[in-house]
């Protein structure tokens, strides 16, 4: 298996939603994320959705809206009704998507025993470890499209940023659990491993100031 590939698996956390109240959809720059959350609310009818994301690190580049506006747009065209919308449009990490969705949801006073969080797949380990500690009155549970490393390396128009941003969504994993930013996680051996090859190969456009 390739290092990338091993990643990529670590990072793809699936745990299964029971009875959610909210969906928490994470923006990024890939528009395949609300086209699959709006799939599932309606399949899976919820009270309401919350779409975060202002501009980011990628999308800053490419999008002059902010990621909770294209996403909600998407969702809303394949049938989502507005009214079950809201909207936090200045998030840019995922503590913030987490933060600042949490101030409209008290706001509002939604229900929020149980969320479901919806990113890409290899987002999902960090929303939930982040969302676990910075919010944890709420039960939280995952889900993305189901896509291989492989599938989704097929829909990726810039396959070398994609394997930065894989290296340095796990390096956040270790770090951000010790300092409690999220929370605390062992990071298997192998995939560690696979962190530091890729490193070497040079792989560190987005790690923390080269920690190992």
């Amino acid at each position: 298996m390739l290092p990338e590939e091993k990643i990529y698996n670590y990072l793809n956390k699936r745990c299964a939603p029971q009875h959610p109240d909210f969906i928490l959809v994470l923006g990024s720059s890939d528009l395949r994320v609300p086209k699959f959350a709006a799939e599932y609310f309606l399949q899976n009818p919820v009270s309401y959705v919350i779409v975060s994301g202002g501009l980011g690190k990628i999308t800053d580049e490419i999008w002059t809206e902010a990621e909770a506006q294209m996403f909600s747009k998407v969702m809303i065209d394949l049938g989502v009704p507005p009214e079950k919308i809201y909207l936090e449009e200045e998030a840019s990490n995922t503590g913030e998507n987490i933060l600042f969705s949490k101030k409209i949801i008290e706001q509002y006073n939604l229900p929020h025993h149980e969320g479901l969080l919806i990113a890409k797949p290899y987002m999902t380990r960090r929303a939930y470890n982040t969302a676990s500690q910075q919010w944890t009155e709420v039960k939280w549970s995952t889900a993305a499209e189901p896509l291989t490393y492989h599938e989704y390396l097929d829909l990726v128009d810039d396959k070398e940023t994609f394997i930065h941003l894989i290296v340095g969504d796990l390096q956040r994993i270790k770090i951000y659990g010790e300092i409690g930013f999220q929370i605390p996680e062992q990071v298997p051996e192998d995939v560690w491993s696979a962190f530091k090859e890729l490193v070497d190969r040079g792989y560190n456009r987005y790690v923390i100031d080269d920690i190992r």
